[in-house]
């Protein structure tokens, strides 16, 4: 608790206590004042534009901080040094400016220099005992429950499947599953997760599953279909 003086009808003060927040409020608030006068009433570049978002206007709102700041500070360095007369607000406002429209092309170029090439990681050989395997089917595999897609697949693992039980892995380059990937399924999983050992966990929902055999579909061939167009003529 801090003290501060009360004036009386009559001119008389009168010495009472305050909380120590009022002082501060008495003593800084000045500084405040000054502040939001520079920003917001000496050229402002957050009133001077109207924006539909308003994160635009708060920014802009923020670039008059620094500008008043700054000025406060050029402001002190100038009565620090002996000679110097008193800032000119509009002067520096200018400064900044001509310092702007100064600037080239060149200046705004990318200065830093390019990464080092990111070295081209060689797949591990796999192991003689996993191969891809043909199935003579094609067996319908579910790839996104929560899309609902469907895929049909031939290639499998049997060294890391279980009876029924199978790992599919195409024989395709998938890029989207690593940025620059070139290596397929069958090498992502053997290779890179080390036969499923080190394959990435998910955060949530299940883990990669090995898939039971599915329905089984024979893909016809053009001899099929046009035998199976005739019966459709014949039958009409």
């Amino acid at each position: 608790m801090e003290t501060c003086e009360r004036r009386l009808p009559g001119g008389k003060k009168m010495v009472v206590p305050c909380p120590s927040m009022m002082r501060d409020y008495q003593r800084w608030m000045g500084g405040v004042d000054i502040h939001d006068q520079l920003r917001l009433q000496r050229y402002s570049v957050q009133l001077s534009v109207v924006f539909r978002k308003y994160y635009k206007t708060i920014f802009l709102g923020l670039v008059d901080m620094a500008i008043a700041n700054a000025f406060i500070i050029f402001r002190e360095a100038r009565k620090v040094n002996i000679g110097e007369g008193s800032a000119d607000h509009a002067k520096f406002m200018r400064m900044p400016q001509a310092q702007m429209l100064e600037l080239k092309d060149s200046d705004f170029a990318d200065a830093m220099s390019p990464a080092p090439p990111t070295p081209s990681t060689q797949p591990r050989p796999i192991s003689s005992e996993h191969t891809l395997t043909v199935s003579p089917n094609w067996d319908s595999v579910k790839i996104r429950r929560d899309k609902k897609e469907r895929c049909a697949s031939r290639f499998y693992c049997e060294a890391c499947s279980d009876g029924e039980s199978r790992i599919y892995l195409c024989d395709r380059v998938r890029p989207k599953h690593y940025p620059g990937n070139n290596l397929t399924c069958f090498q992502i999983w053997h290779s890179k997760w080390k036969n499923g050992s080190e394959r990435p966990r998910p955060l949530v929902g299940r883990d990669i599953q090995m898939r039971g055999l599915g329905k089984k579909r024979r893909r016809p061939s053009s001899g099929d279909e046009d035998e199976e167009a005739d019966e459709e003529d014949g039958s009409e």
